[in-house]
């Protein structure tokens, strides 16, 4: 399996827009199945974005942020003989590239960063497509360039360190367990009108460098470590008319998210502790919509829209005034993104097509002087893509 997706477009944020920029995803996927059962599944993902997305959490209000991923990853696919099951052990390694600022150099940016995972899945079709899938995931993720200030701060001319010695380093470094469970069934079971997808992952990250902050500011011997479980819902219900023709999809999502981190932070500005920092709730729902028709369904038109809303409450992070002045409330931030996608078939493998992305955030937060929590955002990309 082999594909490329070539597109170029422009985010906007504020009233500002973005130079016209290119997105490039090419995959390579050559599957060789041995004589003894099992299949190999090499994978090479190569991925530049050179157009911001909505999404994209980090510098909320910079127009410039340049992307560039390899992965490489090696999978095994094993059927056990006599049963459903299957198994696929896996091996891959990623390495990430980004550009905040564009005098920044490539290789060079803060939040560059490797990952290199292992994982086992088990997957039992039960009725073919719908499944249950069980996995297991380790990976450790690595920032090279990535120093905390105060472990670089040196000595005083006596030889008495300047930062406090129990300052980590390599703060954003993580080994991460993840355990995950997707289940996907038909409803009814005897004459099927809808698919349910449900999935529930839970992670387990620990950060060998980053010290925890106490209610003084002072960093203390115990490392911080963060669990973070998801549990999701998608309803699906497809149709088809005009002789198949035309098909529709229509689905809707539920998902739930649940953070728990024992770190803090310390305002050092205003003398004031935040404990519980980094542990959050989320909730997100919305529809989902997906058309496909034409003559020959094996190369139809596709068109798609989607709303989905999420909200992020904070458990320990009090709102802040215009000012700076914190407030009893806690941050929470709500989320709408809106989204719509068009192909269409020019030749075999071959699709033109379109995306586009409106995003609207809002927050109780008002202090907004080092980063926006409440803004408007969008993004287009036109192109084509190539699928074999």
């Amino acid at each position: 399996m082999y594909g490329l997706s070539l597109m170029g477009g422009q985010y906007f944020f504020a009233g500002d827009k973005s130079r016209m920029n290119a997105n490039v995803l090419a995959n390579a996927a050559p599957a060789v199945k041995l004589d003894s059962g099992w299949t190999l599944l090499p994978m090479y993902t190569l991925y530049y974005k050179g157009t911001k997305s909505v999404t994209d959490a980090v510098g909320a209000g910079s127009l410039f942020q340049q992307q560039f991923d390899n992965r490489l990853a090696f999978a095994a696919l094993y059927p056990l003989a006599g049963t459903d099951w299957k198994i696929k052990p896996s091996l891959s390694y990623k390495h990430e590239l980004l550009k905040e600022t564009r005098d920044e150099a490539w290789s060079k940016g803060l939040f560059d960063y490797q990952k290199f995972g292992l994982g086992f899945e088990a997957e039992k079709t039960y009725r073919d497509p719908f499944s249950v899938r069980l996995g297991y995931d380790f990976y450790y993720v690595r920032f090279p360039n990535f120093v905390s200030l105060e472990s670089k701060s040196g000595v005083d001319p006596s030889g008495n360190p300047l930062g406090r010695e129990t300052a980590g380093a390599r703060v954003l470094d993580t080994f991460n367990h993840q355990f995950s469970a997707v289940w996907t069934c038909p409803i009814p079971s005897d004459s099927p009108r809808f698919s349910l997808q449900t999935s529930y992952s839970l992670i387990w990250q620990t950060f060998p460098d980053q010290p925890l902050v106490d209610a003084a500011g002072q960093y203390k011997s115990s490392k911080r470590q963060d669990f973070n479980q998801s549990l999701s819902a998608v309803l699906s219900h497809p149709r088809s008319f005009r002789e198949d023709r035309l098909r529709m999809t229509g689905s809707f999502q539920l998902g739930l998210a649940l953070n728990d981190s024992n770190q803090n932070t310390y305002d050092a500005g205003q003398t004031h502790y935040i404990g519980d920092a980094y542990s959050y709730h989320m909730l997100s729902a919305g529809p989902a919509l997906a058309l496909a028709w034409g003559e020959d369904m094996r190369k139809p038109q596709t068109a798609s829209i989607s709303l989905l809303w999420t909200r992020t409450q904070y458990a320990g992070r009090r709102v802040q005034d215009a000012d700076g002045l914190y407030q009893d409330a806690r941050q929470y931030q709500d989320r709408y993104i809106f989204s719509a996608g068009y192909a269409y078939p020019v030749a075999p493998h071959f699709n033109l097509t379109a995306r586009f992305d409106l995003l609207r955030a809002s927050s109780n937060m008002r202090y907004e002087k080092t980063y926006r929590y409440s803004y408007g955002a969008a993004s287009y990309l036109v192109g084509f893509s190539y699928d074999y």
